[in-house]
């Protein structure tokens, strides 16, 4: 099993903040064990090739069976880069990298609870990558550590002020993170708000190169369902849904949540005969409705480097549907620390 499974030793967590501006860089680090004594490394040398000139902070925490915890460049994790490459073997199937960004708001943890069970359902290896803004919350990192799921958990320390720009610094940390340890398999960003079919992530495995399918979701007055997405003969990708007045606007009407890409892509581009050297990243720079498709536009030419999944386009297997809320937060920890208003006294037997 790739998964984390019940019985587990929590040993220790690992806090590393680094700036990805120069090549060579310092770092300083923090290792906890789960007795709470920490042994904190100052200056320590890494090398890594920068991908976003930002500062962030990686965070792992790692869950292993009672011996010292492996480190991939001063960082411990639940399962080594080897380790991975490893079970991938056995296993005899790719590795599915899922991402999901996420923040604080009021259905993150239902969110994060229900998304945690899909993948459960998901056979091994698959890890699951989770990125928030500024720093891990308590309650993502329960989550996290009680799914059963390899995963790793990092945070973007970007200062942001647009919020519409959130998701988009988030994924890029994450194929930043992806390039450098050079993770091998199919990656997936899993918004934790849309609603999966199991069936969708063992489909993903059959991907050579870039896998793109329909997603349904509802209209912006709620009142009938859309799709976006390819239109396909077979697994040849020959069109696309689209709901916009002026089609040419975009070059590939595709979802967030309505493709998946080998990771190669984004760390080895000869093999792909990719034009640039450059790092794939998703733009801020340009308009919301443009945001997919200039990532897409990235990594393949043309809809014939494009494999359409689930029987010729035609089945849906990702929706989202928006939940909304007046209230904006939640009870720290999820705990209700007050009585309920509403007392209903038990009659006397």
């Amino acid at each position: 099993m790739v998964g984390v499974s019940v019985g587990l030793i929590p040993l220790a967590s690992v806090h590393m903040s680094m700036n990805l501006m120069p090549k060579h860089r310092a770092f300083s680090f923090e290792v906890i064990s789960a007795m709470g004594n920490f042994q904190q490394l100052e200056n320590a040398a890494i090398n890594i090739t920068p991908s976003v000139n930002e500062a962030v902070n990686f965070n792992a925490s790692l869950y292993v069976t009672a011996k010292e915890p492996d480190l991939i460049d001063g960082v411990a994790y639940n399962m080594s880069n080897s380790q991975i490459r490893e079970h991938s073997h056995v296993e005899s199937q790719k590795l599915l990298i899922i991402v999901t960004p996420t923040y604080n708001h009021l259905f993150q943890a239902y969110y994060l609870h229900r998304l945690s069970q899909t993948l459960k359902l998901v056979s091994p290896p698959l890890l699951w990558i989770v990125v928030e803004m500024t720093s891990q919350s308590e309650e993502t990192a329960d989550i996290l550590r009680s799914s059963g799921i390899m995963y790793r958990h990092l945070t973007c320390k970007t200062n942001i002020t647009n919020p519409g720009h959130r998701s988009i610094l988030q994924r890029n940390i994450v194929m930043a993170h992806i390039e450098t340890h050079r993770l091998d398999g199919i990656v997936y960003f899993a918004d934790d708000d849309n609603i999966y079919s199991v069936e969708l992530f063992q489909r993903m495995r059959e991907i050579r190169r870039f896998g793109t399918w329909t997603v349904a979701r509802l209209s912006g007055d709620r009142s009938r369902i859309v799709l976006q997405g390819p239109i396909c003969n077979g697994n040849r990708v020959i069109g696309w849904h689209t709901n916009e007045s002026n089609g040419k606007s975009k070059r590939f009407h595709a979802e967030m949540s309505g493709f998946a890409f080998n990771s190669t892509i984004l760390w080895d581009p000869k093999k792909w005969h990719r034009p640039t050297l450059e790092s794939i990243r998703q733009l801020d720079s340009v308009k919301d409705s443009l945001r997919v498709s200039t990532l897409i536009e990235q990594l393949v030419e043309d809809e014939s480097q494009m494999e359409g999944l689930m029987d010729n386009c035609s089945r849906i297997m990702v929706w989202h549907i928006d939940l909304e809320s007046s209230y904006s937060s939640y009870p720290q920890k999820w705990i209700v620390k007050n009585n309920l208003d509403a007392i209903f006294q038990l009659p006397l037997v």
